[in-house]
């Protein structure tokens, strides 16, 4: 079974329906580029997310991992060499059923085709990698054996390699599917029996000398230190994830926030114009209710002054006709 949890950004940033497209296709810029760029990369392509306004993508972004050198490694050899990794995994099938069918002589013949196959492949990605200034050391040339190997072993680890989009180391540390229950070995080929002899004196085990001790004890420390750090870098992974997740969960609750305040001020901002385009025509108003009271009392005092001129004149009138 494989040792350590394998990861791709499939897994790992389930968005939302409506942000899919746009996903795969920051998720296929992402994972191409060098590891040193991708959370700069990443960064940029969650504030363009958000500028467009789709808060939902830009979180599904945020959620991609960056992947592992060795990881990144076989994420090279998916985009720029997938015909050779397919011949690779293409073993995969007769090894299981020569596994499955106890056939050692094919296993073996198997198991060295895979073996010569695993250290051209991982040489072909270290050449794709100096080629992007991306030195690769003996270290790391083994991890990316062993992701090779564990993708032969396991079909789900094989998917994740073609997708392009690792982003955990992963090893295999069983001997691949298992025989089947009524399985036999094929019996192997039968040679004339050497003449009996007598039997010799067994030879004494020769004792280790001091310095294959020292090197085993030095070997046993080199893997003891190792484990610690593997697990140390599992710990720090595991913290910076679950720092991200906080960081994404604050990022869209303030997100919201922000949306809310917003609408908060364009609703005061449109019932402040209602109120000043209320008052102006108050305004407007009082201004012409005044006029129209100085127009009317003007009215009246001329209506007053004709009806002076009216008696008078109806007065010199009668005044005529009585005399």
């Amino acid at each position: 079974m494989p040792e350590t949890e394998t990861g791709s950004a499939g897994a790992d940033a389930d968005g939302p329906a409506e942000a899919g497209g746009g996903l795969d296709e920051v998720a296929d810029e992402l994972y191409g580029v060098r590891p040193d760029e991708f959370i700069p990369r990443r960064d940029e392509a969650v504030a363009r997310a958000r500028e467009a306004g789709d808060r939902d993508l830009a979180r599904a972004i945020g959620r991609l991992r960056r992947p592992t050198r060795a990881a990144w490694l076989s994420n090279l050899l998916a985009r720029e060499r997938p015909d050779q990794l397919e011949g690779l995994l293409g073993l995969a099938e007769g090894l299981a059923d020569a596994q499955r069918t106890l056939d050692g002589a094919a296993l073996r013949q198997l198991s060295s085709q895979r073996r010569k196959l695993v250290g051209a492949v991982a040489q072909e990605a270290s050449r794709l990698a100096r080629a992007e200034h991306e030195p690769v050391g003996d270290g790391l040339l083994r991890e990316l054996q062993e992701i090779l190997e564990a993708a032969l072993a396991d079909p789900d680890i094989a998917d994740e390699v073609r997708s392009g989009r690792l982003t955990r180391s992963v090893s295999y540390s069983g001997f691949g599917p298992g025989a089947r229950a009524d399985a036999a070995p094929r019996p192997a080929r039968t040679r004339p029996a050497p003449p009996r002899r007598e039997p010799a004196e067994p030879a004494p085990e020769p004792e280790p000398d001091e310095d294959e001790r020292e090197r085993e004890r030095r070997e046993r420390e080199r893997r003891a230190e190792r484990e610690r750090r593997e697990r140390a870098l599992a710990e720090a992974r595991a913290e910076e994830e679950t720092a991200r997740d906080r960081q994404f969960a604050a990022e869209g609750a303030r997100d919201d926030a922000v949306a809310a305040r917003d609408d908060a001020r364009d609703r005061v901002a449109r019932l402040a114009a209602e109120l000043e385009s209320a008052r102006e025509a108050e305004r407007a108003a009082a201004d012409a209710a005044r006029d129209a009271e100085t127009a009317a009392r003007a009215a009246g005092r001329e209506a007053g002054a004709a009806a002076s001129r009216t008696a008078r004149a109806q007065a010199a009138l009668d005044e005529l006709d009585g005399s």
